[in-house]
């Protein structure tokens, strides 16, 4: 998006960037105990298998139609985060016995399609998720968001190596660089306040939808 390359060209850069950051950042976040371990392993499994889903469909949909959907959820979910309540009941929860998981499997399946097809790793998607349908707290939901994409984005860059849609030369500057800010920013993550967090996350999320949804405009 920033620097103009094509979203088929960006997307397996991307991905691979999101696997190294993630898992760079979720360190700090487990040694503060701010994961879900159960979800985790439940939407690692169905991030992947989406992620995997989400590579083999980039080639058929078009460029456009992926901004444009992309733009659309993100707004939602960043209005979303901001409007609710800390204290509002969940639309799911562990109450909900096998239900939870089911659901849990389910919608993280779809991010995983989605966030690969993309390039984000579903990171931008499953934060919202947690947060705003599984009720948990907006740290517990990053530093499990932290663990969970690494593994998605990962998968779904392997696909698209062996495809040869990833470009090794541009692959691993990008990767040094994140590693090193992943690290950094997960340590400082763990410090933040969460509605200093709802509000950056917001306005990221703002841009992204507008860059979005822009380039899915002139694209159609």
């Amino acid at each position: 998006i920033f620097l103009g390359m094509d979203i088929k060209e960006a997307v397996p850069v991307s991905l691979i960037a999101v696997a190294v950051g993630a898992w760079s950042a979720s360190t700090a976040y487990l040694k503060k105990s701010m994961v879900d371990s159960e979800l985790v392993v439940i939407i690692s499994i169905f991030m992947v298998i989406g992620s995997v889903m989400g590579s083999l469909l980039s080639a058929v949909i078009s460029s456009a139609v992926l901004q444009m959907i992309f733009s659309a959820v993100v707004l939602c979910a960043g209005i979303m985060m901001i409007l609710k309540k800390e204290n509002q009941k969940p639309a799911i929860h562990k109450g909900h016995g096998h239900v939870y998981f089911i659901l849990a499997g389910g919608i993280s399946l779809a991010v995983g399609i989605l966030g690969s097809l993309v390039g984000l790793g579903g990171g931008l998607f499953i934060i919202p998720v947690l947060y705003l349908l599984f009720g948990l707290s907006i740290d517990i939901a990053r530093g499990t968001s932290a663990l969970t994409i690494g593994f998605a984005a990962a998968a779904a860059s392997i696909i698209y190596f062996f495809n040869g849609q990833l470009d090794p030369t541009a692959a691993a500057p990008v990767m040094l660089g994140v590693a090193a800010g992943g690290t950094l920013g997960g340590h400082l993550g763990t410090e933040a306040k969460p509605m200093v967090v709802k509000i950056i996350f917001f306005g990221i999320m703002l841009y992204i939808a507008y860059k979005l949804g822009l380039e899915g405009i002139k694209n159609l």
